[in-house]
């Protein structure tokens, strides 16, 4: 009994040890990249809405309002 016991306590105590191993390979697996070109049209034009954006709330602010 004490036999099967202590090789059931190592056959556990081994499983965590797999699933790392399983998980390194994942983990080194190659990263997929995105070309700069759209990463820098991206950025120009999510500031250029913001730009955008501010500019119509100022021009609609200096506008008179008619009744």
């Amino acid at each position: 009994m004490n036999k099967l016991l202590s090789t059931l306590f190592l056959f556990l105590l081994q499983l965590p040890l797999l699933a790392a191993a399983q998980e390194r390979d994942v983990a080194n697996a190659p990263v997929e990249t995105v070309s700069m070109v759209y990463v820098v049209a991206f950025g120009l034009l999510f500031v250029g809405m913001i730009v955008g954006f501010f500019v119509y709330l100022f021009m609609k602010k200096e506008e008179p309002q008619q009744k």
